[in-house]
């Protein structure tokens, strides 16, 4: 009988242990995921308010064909763009 005893508690011991390495492996994964949410939330949120700021605040074309330097507003992938586009036509 005592042969039984030890196996059965045995038994019992090693469902304990898997439960609680199965249980630690899927609180993992659910944080993993829970993690991706709230980064593609985040990620979600930054895009919109990008959007509506680009909504809100156009970028000023540059009007006339002089180029201050010393501007400190100057945009000068505007710049290069106009150029490219002036070479082109």
């Amino acid at each position: 009988m005592s042969t039984f005893n030890v196996l059965r508690w045995s038994a019992i011991a090693a469902g304990v242990i898997a439960g609680a390495y199965n249980t630690q492996v899927l609180k993992a994964e659910g944080q993993k995921k829970q993690e991706a949410f709230d980064f593609a939330e985040k990620t979600k949120l930054i895009n919109e308010a990008k959007a509506e700021y680009a909504k809100l605040h156009p970028k000023k074309e540059v009007a006339s064909t002089e180029i201050n330097l010393e501007d400190p507003n100057l945009d000068f992938a505007q710049v290069i763009l106009g150029a490219v586009e002036k070479l082109g036509n």
